[in-house]
């Protein structure tokens, strides 16, 4: 009976090693590149989601792990927690074969359970899992199979139709339960002084991630910094974020002249930075994208219309819900909006999206988006892709195509 475990041990331990190694290597990339700069150290320092136990002893709090973004992490921060949002761009875990899962998993699940079966430290973390996508769904069932001890996974019921009156209310009682979960972990009531604290907390997180935005959008910030910058927001509190944040100072990369790309799809993570340097080095600047690891970590900043416990209450369930554009909605025409509302101000002729093998609601809404953007005189290039390296020429010769096409050179 033992042998199995002890064969499993050995598999993550060498899943572990093949892990540190890919992250070891990108934070070194990211060192070498020319424009490096010394005040970019705090973020490679706490990028990624890395150790659990050690991202709450930066912040100085426990941990609550989020699988998605419409938990309302200004309800988190006012129960005294530190949001991280737990997901993998490692190869070695998404690819790990230990738990017998099919072949075409989710890779941000997989990815996640081999990284949460690394260490117990990590397994004892409470986990919020709105349930955007059957992969999430199935996650605490996966666990329970995958873990030795699984972590206690409180499930958010989200509603996938958005404008339905019926489902905005449903999802108001989920942020009260999830309030109340919250409360029961503190031992104690999350007060309105807590929830206008961390909404404060939260909007100058917001405000410093707005600045990036403008740098970006000027050619200032290339997209590898702006992915890692942007990803590193769960690894410290988001005032002390913020703060470094605001201290970067900006200048010119001469991206201007470079063709300029809306990226969407499936969400990019730290340490697989493959498709933002094929991108780079083929030469497409990226102005804007609406990546759930990217730009839709942050949703708008909040205004104070009724400043009672539950009007803040009712004001961020709104807005982490309504304002959501997770392809797994069925009423999700805000997303084509979105981008083509930004098309003017960031001058993009061209959306490259990402579709991660595996990950089915991007894998769809690619086939949906197409045609509408298309008739709007938007070129879109779709590509399939995974953690491995082996596709890298292939991805840079269409990516390549795609940019001299936006640039209206002969034979395109």
């Amino acid at each position: 009976m033992t042998e199995p475990l002890d064969r499993l041990s050995r598999l993550l331990l060498k899943a572990k090693a093949k892990a540190l190694a890919e992250e070891n290597e990108t934070l070194a990339w990211f060192r070498r590149r020319p424009d490096y700069r010394p005040e970019f150290e705090y973020f490679l320092n706490i990028v990624g989601q890395g150790d659990l136990a050690a991202i709450a002893d930066r912040a100085g709090r426990p941990v609550i792990a989020l699988l998605c973004n419409q938990s309302p992490l200004e309800l988190i921060v006012a129960a005294g927690f530190q949001p991280v949002k737990i997901a993998s761009g490692s190869l070695a875990e998404t690819s790990f074969s230990g738990f017998g899962w099919p072949a075409l998993t989710c890779p941000v699940v997989k990815g996640l359970l081999t990284r949460l079966a690394f260490k117990s430290s990590s397994r004892s973390v409470p986990i919020v899992a709105p349930a955007t996508c059957d992969w999430v769904a199935k996650f605490g069932e996966m666990a329970r199979f995958a873990l030795p001890a699984p972590p206690s996974v409180a499930y958010l019921d989200l509603p996938r139709f958005k404008q339905d009156p019926f489902s905005q209310k449903k999802w108001l009682s989920e942020v009260y339960k999830l309030k109340n979960y919250l409360e029961d972990l503190r031992g104690g009531p999350i007060t309105r002084a807590n929830l206008l604290a961390a909404i404060a907390d939260l909007n100058a997180a917001y405000a410093a991630f707005l600045s990036l935005k403008a740098a970006r959008l000027k050619g200032q910030l290339s997209l590898s910094w702006f992915l890692l910058i942007v990803g590193s927001f769960f690894g410290d509190t988001p005032r002390r974020w913020a703060e470094n944040a605001r201290r970067l100072t900006f200048k010119s990369n001469g991206s201007n002249s470079l063709a300029k790309v809306f990226l969407a799809g499936s969400p990019i993570f730290f340490p697989n930075f493959k498709l933002p340097a094929l991108m780079e080095e083929a030469g497409l600047t990226t102005v804007a994208d609406d990546l759930c690891s990217s730009e839709r970590i942050f949703p708008p900043g909040q205004v104070l219309e009724d400043s009672s416990l539950p009007g803040l209450l009712a004001s961020l369930a709104g807005r982490y819900h309504q304002g959501c554009l997770c392809p797994t909605f069925g009423d999700n025409d805000r997303r084509i909006n979105n981008i083509l509302g930004q098309k003017n101000e960031a001058g993009f002729t061209g959306v490259v999206f990402t579709v991660l093998k595996g990950c089915h609601p991007y894998d769809l809404e690619s086939s949906l988006l197409e045609p509408a953007l298309k008739e709007r005189n938007l070129r879109f290039l779709r590509l399939e892709t995974d953690y491995a390296a082996e596709d890298r020429q292939n991805l840079l010769t269409r990516l390549e195509a795609f940019g001299q096409s936006l640039k209206g050179e002969p034979g395109f």
